[in-house]
């Protein structure tokens, strides 16, 4: 077997891990992104498949995902949660939650793209903001 870059980052309790209980990791998407707020929610252990999780695996899905937008929402970060699940690059199941700001220029698949690809640079997001933010994110999902 290949090793798993998202098993390796859940074993080396990679800095950017913002919550993690016993079935599910919430990592920080990357800076260069530019997209303040997108997070991945990932099993902990590794499945390529929605059938691979177990009942109580995939229940938690839900209010995991709410968490979040509660935060990004107060955080005035998300007018709406996109939540996209790709994994052909990386074949671990992962969810791409990317938030949409109210008034941002991008909307749609070229947010998306963005997001995932980082294939445009319409916002940039300066480095201490992102990582204040994501420091934040950390704190509230703790509580």
């Amino acid at each position: 077997m290949t090793t798993c870059p998202i098993c390796e980052k859940h074993q080396k309790n990679d800095p950017g891990i913002l919550f993690e209980n016993d079935a599910w990791v919430i990592s920080a998407g990357p800076h260069a992104s530019h997209v303040l707020g997108y997070v991945y929610l990932e099993p902990k252990r590794h499945v390529e498949d929605w059938t691979e999780l177990s009942t109580e695996e995939f229940s938690q899905v839900g209010p995991l995902v709410k968490k979040v937008e509660a935060f990004l929402k107060e955080q005035g970060k998300a007018e709406r949660l996109y939540m996209v699940t790709i994994s052909e690059a990386v074949r671990h199941l992962h969810i791409h939650l990317i938030p949409r700001e109210e008034g941002g220029e991008l909307k749609g698949l070229p947010l998306i793209e963005q997001a995932t690809q980082q294939k445009q640079n319409v916002n940039p997001v300066l480095l201490a903001d992102y990582e204040s933010f994501i420091h934040q994110m950390k704190q509230y999902l703790a509580e």
